[in-house]
């Protein structure tokens, strides 16, 4: 098998965007999405499959293509429209997809309130990440816009599993297999100004068979407080 076409969508710096369709010459077909084109709680790899002749349109403007999504080249209207269409079809085909979400725990005084961290495995490989905790943060707002934030604070242990197991994740390499749910708990101060939440996960994810990692970013849904 060899690439035919890889298309990226980007944003210029200091831009976070970084989604990558990649097609073989067998019709296979992968999206990597590292930094979504819309903010999301899922990153990961989806793969399916392309018929002949959307790889057509797809090559019509070579074998390598950067989508500015801030400045569109309009000689590149037909290959961005036809790599949307191929995009969002294979995000409903997860090969190795991480999904984020954060849930605040209510306090029982004098216990302080905690926040819950999560991750879900989703597809048919296991996803590999290490959050970068100097970059980590939660959000608060109070419907519209994000008034204040605080970054997470140091962790001593990584994602574990209801059955306590632990699947890593801060400071070494986390291993999350389909299916499977991790969580990790930090102290909460809410502001009182705040009335929901979210979190922004960043860290070094793993693409399939790949030893040196790239950059992620996601942003859970927000929740109510």
């Amino acid at each position: 098998m060899a690439t035919v076409v890889s298309v990226r969508w980007r944003t210029p710096p200091p831009g976070s965007i970084n989604e990558r369709l990649i097609v073989d010459d067998d019709g296979h077909a992968w999206l990597e999405v590292l930094r979504p084109r819309s903010p999301g709680e899922a990153v990961g790899t989806y793969e399916g499959a392309v018929e002949k002749a959307e790889i057509r349109e797809l090559t019509a403007a070579g074998s390598d293509v950067a989508l500015d999504v801030v400045v569109q080249d309009p000689r590149l209207a037909a290959v961005a429209v036809m790599a949307d269409r191929v995009a969002q079809r294979l995000l409903a085909s997860p090969l190795a997809v991480a999904q984020f979400f954060a849930r605040p725990v209510g306090a029982v005084p004098p216990l302080p309130a905690t926040l819950a961290i999560g991750v879900l495995g989703v597809g048919s490989q296991p996803v590999e990440f290490e959050l970068d905790l100097a970059e980590c943060a939660v959000y608060f707002s109070p419907g519209e816009a994000p008034v204040s934030w605080i970054p997470l604070p140091e962790l001593s242990n990584g994602f574990m599993t209801p059955d306590a197991e632990g699947l890593g994740g801060v400071r070494q390499r986390a291993t999350v297999p389909p299916g499977v749910v991790g969580a990790i708990s930090v102290p909460l101060v809410v502001p009182d100004d705040a009335n929901e939440l979210s979190v922004r996960v960043i860290g070094g994810w793993f693409l399939p068979g790949e030893s040196i990692p790239e950059e992620f970013e996601a942003r859970t849904a927000p929740q109510p407080l």
